[in-house]
C-alpha cells in the first residue's frame, strides 16, 4: 500500500466544485483574530482562582472543566467575522462553561450532554432565580434546619463558647488476619497540625504505632502518652497500602478490606465557633451525636457498579454508594431535602437548593481525605479519582460559619454570588430542559422559522441524551464549540454516580459515553471510540451554517488518542482550516507538579469538506517539549480532510521521539547529555 508523505504546509487544495459564486469565496479561520500569548496569561490567572473568575460554575459539580478565557476568546475571535446574536452548539457540555461563555456575550446556546447529571446542573446554574428570591429560599431554609443541625453537630469549645462540629475524624480499624488484633490503621503518624503550617507552630495530633492518639510535636520524635512507644512524625504507617501488625504480619489494605471488613471509629473531631476552629479528641456527647442509633436514615442509593475509578471502592469494601456517608451526614443530607421543598413557592429556588445540599455530598464522610498541613478536607473525587483512606473525614453537611468546605452552607453562599453574577451580566435567561434527545426536533433557536414570536425562542435550550442525535435542524448554528472527552483521562460517568443517585436520576444509557473505560470494556475495541466520536462530529456538522466552523480544544499525552481523533474528524466529513496552541492547565497544582502532566491544549477549527477554498491558520510553536510535541501532533490535524495512506504508522513514528514523551529519567539523562 502506498505510504503518504508527511503533511506539508502547501496552499489550500483548489475548490472541488465548478460553480463560480463558490469559486470565489475563501473559507478563513477566526483562529487567526485568537492571540494565543495573551489569552495564555488570563488563562493562568482564571485557573488559579477559578470560582472567583467564573461564579456560577461553583453551581454544581464536574471534572476538567476547561477556561471561559479561552472559550470566550475563541467565541470573540468567531464574532469578529459574523458580528451579531449566533447560535452557539456544545454538543459535549459537561460543565457549563462553553455555554455560560456564550451566554455572556448574548448568543444563542444549544446544550447537549449524555450525563443527566451534567445536564440538570447546567439547566439549573444557567436559571438561577434571582437573587432577592434565592435569598428567601434561603433564611427558610436555614431557619427551618438549624434545630437539626444543632441536635447533630452542636458542642462547645473548651473555653464553654458554643460551637458546632464542623468536621468529624474517623480511622479505619480491623483485625489482623495472622494474629487477630484490632488495630487503628493511621495512614501517618502525624494525623494534623493543630494549625495551619504557615503559622508555624509544631504542635500536632500524632498517632503512635499502636494506634493512640496524642498531642505532640510535628518536629520531634516523641513517646506515646498513653503507652510510652516512641513516636516519629515523618513515620509512614501503610506505605504501598500495606498495613504492618505489631506482631509482624503484613496485610495489603484491601486484603484486609476482603478478609474482615473495616469499622470506622471517631477519634478525633475540629470544632468551629465564635469565629475560631479547634482541633480536640472528642468529647462523649460528641462521641453519642457522630453514632447516634435513632438517626435512621432511609434512601437507598443503589449498587456501586463494575468500573475503572470505582473498583478503588469495591476491593476496600464499599457495595452500595450509601456505604460512602457516615449515618449522621446521610440523615442530615434527607432531612435538608425534605425541607427545601416547603422553603420557597419558587420551584427554581427549590431547584437551586437541592443542587447545594446533593452538590455536599461530594464530601462523603467515609472517603474524604484531610490536608493535616492546611486544615482542610477533600472531596471524595479529588484529582479526577475515588480517594480512600484509612483516615476519613466527615464534614458537617449543613456545615458552620468559620469551617468547612463544600458544605450545604458554603454552596448556599456561593450561589447568591452565582446569581448575582449572572444577572449581573445577562439580565436573566430563558432556559429550557433538560429535554430527551429522543424529542422532536425543535424551531431553530434564531430567526429562521418566520411564524415563531420572538418571546418562543429560549436563550438556551439543554438537551440530555447521546449528542449522536442533535436537535437542530440542519444548517441552523454559527459555531460548534465544545470541549470532547479525552479518551480515558476522566471517567465523567463513574465520577458523578453519587451526585446522580442522590438527586434520583436514571443513569446515562450504556455505550453512549465517548469515553474509554477498560475495566468495563466499553469503547476499547479497535475502532468504537473513533466511531462514536465520528458519529457525533458528523451530527454537529449537520448544523452547521455553510460558513461555520466547529472548534474545540484537546490535550492527550497518548498518540492513539489523538490518532483516533484524527480519524474521526475525517470519518465525519470534516477539514482543517486551523489550530493554535494555548495554555490550559494550572501547571502548579499538586496533581501536576513534577509528572508529565498536559498543561497546553491544541485548539483545533474544523470545517465541512466543500467546494470552497480555505486559508488555513498554522500555530506559533514555542521550545519547550510540549509544544514541540504539540508542533507535530498539528501537521496532522492541519491535514484532516486530506489524510491518506498510511497515515496513521507515519504520525506514530513522528512523534515516537518526542521528549514530552519520554519517560522522566530518559528527559533527564538526554538534557544532562547536552549540558
Amino acid at each position: 500500500m502506498e505510504r503518504s508523505s508527511a503533511p506539508s504546509r502547501d496552499k489550500a487544495p483548489a475548490p472541488r466544485c465548478a460553480d463560480p459564486e463558490q469559486l470565489t469565496t475563501t473559507i478563513r479561520s477566526p483562529l487567526r483574530h485568537f492571540d494565543a500569548a495573551a489569552v495564555s496569561l488570563k488563562v493562568r490567572r482564571e485557573v488559579r482562582n477559578r470560582e472567583v473568575h467564573l461564579p456560577p460554575v461553583s453551581t454544581y459539580r464536574w471534572w476538567a472543566r476547561r477556561t471561559e478565557t479561552v472559550n470566550g476568546s475563541i467565541i470573540d475571535a468567531v464574532s469578529a467575522d459574523r458580528p451579531g446574536r449566533m447560535v452557539v452548539s456544545d454538543p459535549f457540555a459537561g460543565g457549563g462553561v462553553i455555554p455560560l461563555a456564550a451566554v455572556m456575550r448574548g448568543h444563542s446556546v444549544y446544550a447537549q450532554d449524555l450525563n443527566p447529571w451534567a445536564a440538570q446542573g447546567l439547566a439549573s446554574m444557567l436559571a438561577l432565580p434571582d437573587p432577592e428570591a434565592l435569598r428567601d429560599g434561603i433564611a427558610a431554609l436555614t431557619q427551618r434546619v438549624l434545630t437539626s443541625a444543632q441536635a447533630a453537630y452542636g458542642t462547645v469549645l473548651t473555653d464553654g463558647t458554643p460551637a458546632l462540629v464542623s468536621h468529624t475524624f474517623r480511622v479505619a480499624t480491623a483485625p489482623c488476619t495472622a494474629c487477630g488484633r484490632y488495630q487503628r490503621i493511621f495512614p501517618h503518624a502525624l494525623v494534623s497540625l493543630t494549625s495551619r503550617v504557615e503559622r508555624n507552630r509544631p504542635e500536632a495530633f500524632l498517632a503512635c504505632p499502636n494506634g493512640h492518639l496524642f498531642k505532640g510535636r510535628r518536629d520531634t520524635v516523641t513517646s506515646c502518652s498513653i503507652c510510652d512507644v516512641m513516636t516519629d512524625p515523618a513515620r509512614a504507617y501503610t506505605p504501598r497500602r500495606v498495613i504492618t501488625c505489631p506482631c509482624g504480619h503484613q496485610d495489603k489494605l484491601e486484603d484486609r478490606a476482603r478478609a474482615t471488613g473495616f469499622t470506622w471509629e471517631v477519634v478525633l473531631v475540629e470544632r468551629a465557633g465564635g469565629g475560631r476552629r479547634e482541633l480536640a479528641l472528642p468529647t462523649t456527647g460528641e462521641l453519642t451525636a457522630a453514632e447516634a442509633e435513632q438517626v435512621v436514615p432511609r434512601m437507598q442509593l443503589g449498587v456501586i457498579p463494575e468500573g475503572q475509578e470505582t473498583a478503588v471502592l469495591r476491593r476496600h469494601g464499599f457495595q452500595n454508594w450509601e456505604d460512602l456517608y457516615p449515618r449522621r451526614q446521610r440523615a442530615m443530607v434527607e432531612r435538608l431535602l425534605e425541607l427545601a421543598p416547603s422553603c420557597s413557592p419558587d420551584a427554581d429556588v427549590v431547584a437551586a437548593l437541592k443542587l447545594a445540599i446533593i452538590g455536599s455530598t461530594e464530601m462523603a464522610g467515609h472517603l474524604s481525605r484531610w490536608d493535616r498541613y492546611y486544615l482542610k478536607s477533600y472531596e471524595s473525587m479529588a484529582g479526577h479519582r475515588f480517594n480512600f483512606t484509612t483516615l476519613p473525614v466527615e464534614p458537617n453537611a449543613w456545615g458552620s460559619p468559620t469551617s468547612g468546605r463544600g458544605t450545604t452552607l458554603r454552596r448556599l453562599v456561593q450561589l447568591i454570588k452565582a446569581a448575582e453574577w449572572l444577572k449581573d451580566r445577562t439580565g436573566g435567561l430563558r432556559v429550557e430542559g433538560p429535554i430527551a434527545a429522543n424529542s422532536p426536533t425543535v424551531p431553530a433557536l434564531l430567526g429562521l422559522d418566520i411564524d415563531d414570536e420572538p418571546v418562543d425562542r429560549p436563550d438556551v435550550l439543554v438537551v440530555v441524551g447521546s449528542s449522536q442525535r442533535q436537535l437542530l435542524p440542519a444548517g441552523s448554528v454559527d459555531l460548534v464549540l465544545t470541549d470532547p472527552p479525552y479518551h480515558d483521562d476522566v471517567q465523567y460517568g463513574e465520577l458523578s454516580q453519587p451526585l446522580q443517585a442522590w438527586a434520583g436520576l436514571a443513569p446515562p444509557e450504556t455505550g453512549g459515553d465517548a469515553v474509554v473505560n477498560r475495566a468495563t470494556g466499553q469503547l476499547v475495541a479497535t475502532g468504537s471510540y473513533t466511531a462514536l466520536l465520528a458519529s457525533i462530529f458528523r451530527e454537529s456538522a449537520r448544523l452547521l451554517r455553510d460558513d461555520g466552523h466547529l472548534i474545540f480544544s484537546y490535550a492527550n499525552r497518548d498518540p492513539q488518542a489523538w490518532a483516533q481523533l484524527l480519524e474521526a474528524l475525517q470519518g465525519a466529513g470534516l477539514r482543517a482550516a486551523g489550530c493554535t496552541i494555548v495554555h490550559s492547565e494550572n501547571e502548579t497544582d499538586h496533581a501536576k507538579r513534577n509528572v508529565r502532566a498536559c498543561t497546553l491544549d491544541l485548539l483545533l477549527d474544523l470545517v465541512p469538506v466543500s467546494g470552497i477554498a480555505v486559508t488555513k491558520h498554522w500555530p506559533i510553536v514555542g521550545e519547550t517539549a510540549e509544544e514541540e510535541f504539540l508542533g507535530v501532533v498539528a501537521e496532522y490535524v492541519m491535514a484532516v480532510g486530506d489524510l491518506a495512506g498510511n497515515w496513521q504508522d507515519d504520525f506514530f513514528e513522528a512523534v515516537s521521539s518526542a521528549e514530552f514523551l519520554q519517560p522522566r529519567r530518559a528527559r533527564s539523562a538526554k538534557n544532562a547529555t547536552t549540558e
